[in-house]
C-alpha cells in the first residue's frame, strides 16, 4: 500500500493595525483596505515590486503578499506582525 503525505503551504496569517482608525485586521494575504475606515494600504515592498517591473504590465493587486511570503524585515513595525 502506497502512503501519500500532503504538503501543505506554512499557514502564516497577518495582522495589521490601519495607522488612521486603529482598526486590527487578521488575514491570511495583505489587505488592500482597512474594512472600518476604507483607508487604502500600499503593498509592503511597493518601490521594490514596482521597480522590479520596468516595462512589465502587472496588476496592481498581484502586488499584495501572502502570508507565508513575508519576513519579519519586509514588516513595518507597529502595524503588523505575522502569527
Amino acid at each position: 500500500m502506497k502512503t501519500t503525505v500532503e504538503r501543505r503551504k506554512k499557514s502564516v496569517n497577518i495582522i495589521k493595525r490601519c495607522h488612521c482608525c486603529g482598526q486590527v485586521t487578521e488575514s491570511a494575504t495583505e489587505i488592500d483596505k482597512c474594512v472600518s475606515c476604507g483607508k487604502s494600504f500600499l503593498p509592503l515592498n511597493y518601490f521594490s515590486k514596482v521597480h522590479d517591473h520596468e516595462g512589465k504590465k502587472y496588476e496592481f493587486k498581484d502586488l499584495y503578499a501572502e502570508g507565508h511570503e513575508l519576513e519579519e524585515d519586509d514588516l513595518i513595525i507597529g502595524l503588523y506582525v505575522l502569527w
